[in-house]
């Protein structure tokens, strides 16, 4: 839901002895840093060591931020009309909005504010409330404010670095061998941040079902529709059912 799954690793096996060298590739960060306008990924930001300081300080101006940031990445947010990436080329990164490409300079905080300056704070509310509103956003503020972000980073932290994923080899070449349906949002630039991701999942899934996309929900689809995300759901869950009952 929300983060196509883009398969597991792929080793080298039964090669030649001198295979031919791989094309160069891009080095897309730093692509990325020398464009005319300076950005950088957010997966790299969130796996440095300041992004967590920068993001539970200041304590005071927290529910600000989270607000912020919620909106950015749902169907509210007028600025979200996600569409397939050509390539993991800087050029084509650079279309995704701030919280995913972020100006180079920024931290989290200064990215959603420079995206949330033209944003009208009673419209953004009164549009939140119907999927999260100030009470719900409090708790996330008060746990955050209290134990910080660290802890959801480390994710980015480990991911990012080729080895802390040296683990995850021992899964090389192995698919999702269990049904499988990929939902997410229509106005969800997550389907689309990986280029090329979501239209292969049929190749790493072994019985996949196919992608729903559910329109009027961006990244926080079981919030934002949860009706249409429960139908969804069950609707896999029985049609799953009678194929292995036929079976």
């Amino acid at each position: 839901m929300s983060h196509p799954f883009k398969g597991s690793p792929v080793l080298p096996f039964d090669t030649v002895s001198n295979p031919k060298p791989e094309p160069e590739r891009e080095d897309v960060h730093k692509a990325l840093a020398e464009l005319p306008e300076p950005w950088k990924h957010y997966k790299w930001y969130y796996s440095t060591c300041p992004a967590a300081a920068e993001m539970d300080n200041p304590k005071e101006d927290l529910h600000e931020f989270l607000r912020g940031y919620f909106h950015l990445k749902s169907a509210d947010w007028k600025g979200n009309d996600p569409r397939p990436l050509k390539a993991w080329e800087a050029k084509e990164l650079a279309k995704l909005p701030h919280y995913y490409v972020m100006p180079l300079g920024a931290s989290m905080r200064q990215a959603v504010k420079i995206s949330m300056s033209a944003e009208d704070p009673t419209t953004v509310s009164r549009l939140s409330s119907r999927w999260l509103n100030d009470q719900d956003l409090a708790v996330y503020a008060q746990e955050f404010g209290r134990n910080g972000f660290q802890g959801g980073l480390n994710w980015y932290r480990v991911s990012t670095n080729p080895s802390n994923m040296k683990d995850v080899e021992l899964f090389a070449g192995k698919k999702i061998d269990v049904p499988a349906l990929f939902i997410s949002g229509k106005q969800d630039w997550g389907t689309y941040q990986e280029p090329g991701v979501v239209e292969k999942m049929g190749e790493v899934c072994s019985q996949f079902k196919g992608t729903a996309l559910v329109d009027h929900a961006g990244h926080w689809l079981q919030q934002e529709q949860p009706e249409k995300t429960v139908e969804l759901v069950l609707k896999f869950l029985r049609d799953t059912k009678v194929d292995s009952i036929s079976h």
